[in-house]
């Protein structure tokens, strides 16, 4: 037992994801397009969506009914308000930003600008938040 504990002190892991060609990611946290809530303060009560033509919008996390992440390129929020809405946030690599909704720590999330290109692939990116109003049932 000593040496299983000696070996997972000595082998305390690497990062999760690394890139195909062995070197790890690194990333830029003031480029994301997401800002979490900062060691110590308190969970938020909303989160805001930013939208690349100036719209703003914010939901109270109370709200959220269900998320669902797929393949890292899509979340989908859906909401208990009147009406009922779903948010739909594409992009890539978004694996993390799913852990933080579901841990209410965002802030706010904003679209990507289309006409940035500059972007490197393996950076976290939202092209499109849309908010679409469920017919009531």
């Amino acid at each position: 037992m000593a040496d299983a504990s000696r070996a997972f002190r000595e082998n305390h892991g690497g990062p999760l994801f690394r890139s195909i060609d062995g070197d790890s990611i690194e990333i830029d946290r003031t480029q994301l397009p997401w800002r979490i809530v900062g060691e110590g303060q308190l969970p938020p009560m909303m989160f805001q969506l930013r939208l690349h033509d100036g719209t703003q919008e914010s939901f109270p996390y109370g709200d959220i009914r269900r998320i669902r992440c797929r393949d890292a390129g899509s979340i989908q929020l859906e909401t208990f308000s009147s009406p009922r809405t779903v948010v739909t946030i594409e992009g890539r690599h978004l694996q993390e930003l799913a852990a933080h909704l579901g841990n209410a720590l965002i802030l706010w999330i904003e679209e990507t600008d289309p006409r940035t290109v500059d972007r490197p692939e393996q950076m976290p990116t939202v092209t499109r938040i849309r908010v679409e109003l469920l017919p009531k049932d």
